[in-house]
């Protein structure tokens, strides 16, 4: 049996923020030497904040009673100091599959499951953001339909570059 999913809700904040904190602890296999994720209390913070967002959605997906993912989007906002909504296109927020699933094809469901939902929603397009130095997630997005869109920025709080992808729904 595949993992089951369920939409994610503010009770799951603290599974959510580990989940994170795991996927950003493998990222020290790429990361340049010296780097450290963000400190966890940020991504809970983060995380209640924009699930508690109007319009987010975020679904989490379990097996045997052991969290093996989650995936979530919200209506996109510009990067500007005062944020405002960007008609028609969903941000994929996260997307982080435990090391015991990796390969399995859940990331693939999940990632499936917030497309087919956004465009339900009426969004036109979606973004997300990934480390420019992730080439499994950047292999992973360009397999799925994925495009580049724009150069690398630096991320502060991540500590790292990001790139830009889009897709149309």
């Amino acid at each position: 049996m595949p993992p089951a999913v369920r939409r994610a809700t503010l009770e799951d904040v603290l599974v959510l923020a580990e989940t994170v904190r795991h996927g950003f602890e493998s990222y020290r296999a790429w990361a340049p030497p010296g780097w450290d994720p963000p400190l966890p209390v940020l991504d809970t913070i983060r995380i209640r904040e924009d699930l508690a967002r109007p319009g987010t959605w975020c679904a989490i997906a379990e097996e045997d009673g052991a969290v093996a993912a989650h995936v979530a989007f919200t209506p996109a906002r510009t990067r500007a100091r005062v944020r405002m909504l960007i008609p028609g296109l969903a941000h994929l927020w996260m997307l982080f599959v435990r090391e015991p699933w990796w390969g399995t094809g859940l990331a693939s469901r999940l990632l499936g499951m917030a497309v087919d939902e956004a465009r339900a929603r009426g969004f036109a397009a979606m973004r997300l953001e990934t480390p420019a130095g992730q080439a499994r997630a950047r292999a992973f997005y360009e397999r799925e339909g994925w495009r580049v869109a724009g150069e690398p920025v630096y991320a502060p709080m991540l500590g790292l570059e990001i790139v830009e992808y889009r897709r149309p729904l």
